[in-house]
């Protein structure tokens, strides 16, 4: 689901350099608070690869720690599955969550970026800046944040939370092509209150 529009997100920072372009800026935006694929797939082409964005896109989540997470092919409709990706996740015998071959992730691990994000927007130092020194700046990670906050659905986490609450998140569903039902929703954020702030997923 959409949730891995967070990872797309990191990479296309790690991958571009400082001060980012307008085009690059308007559509991180668009996928993030728009949720817009057509505008994921564009990101992908203008800062990694026109064709191999998805493969990089992991590389750089494996480079963080994070295995269970990957995209495996663009987001257009009719994309071809590029390799074909076996996870501990995606690979258990005792449980079969149907997962989408183009994209996984689990819970633990998106809201393990999100708390990598958090720490780097708070210290400019922690995950990133020691995978990537130099390449993932404060700066870029208050960015990122201030993109998901603007994701406002007034659903799922957000609509849990008391009035006022900050949120910066990324929701995401999908939708079963032959039934048309949905099968599966996620919501992944930090959410900022009085007491402490914290990272919390929901799937």
């Amino acid at each position: 689901d959409s949730t891995i529009k967070i990872a797309i997100m990191i990479a296309a920072y790690q991958k571009t350099a400082e001060p980012a372009s307008v085009e690059f800026t308007t559509l991180v935006k668009s996928m993030i608070a728009k949720s817009d694929n057509v505008a994921t797939d564009e990101l992908m082409r203008v800062s990694m690869d026109n064709n191999l964005g998805p493969i990089e896109v992991t590389k750089v989540i494996r480079q963080l720690g994070v295995t269970n997470t990957f995209l495996d092919g663009m987001f257009y409709i009719g994309a071809p599955l590029l390799t074909g990706i076996r996870t501990t996740a995606n690979t258990r015998a005792d449980v079969n969550t149907d997962p989408d071959p183009y994209n996984q992730t689990t819970a633990t691990e998106i809201g393990t970026l999100l708390s990598d994000l958090y720490v780097c927007a708070q210290t400019g130092g922690g995950t990133f800046g020691a995978v990537f020194p130099g390449e993932i700046s404060q700066d870029e990670c208050k960015t990122m944040i201030s993109m998901l906050t603007q994701n406002r659905i007034g659903t799922l986490i957000e609509a849990g939370l008391p009035d006022g609450t900050q949120i910066g998140h990324k929701h995401g569903w999908a939708i079963d092509p032959v039934d048309g039902m949905m099968h599966s929703v996620g919501d992944a954020g930090l959410v900022y209150t009085p007491g402490g702030n914290y990272v919390l997923t929901i799937f």
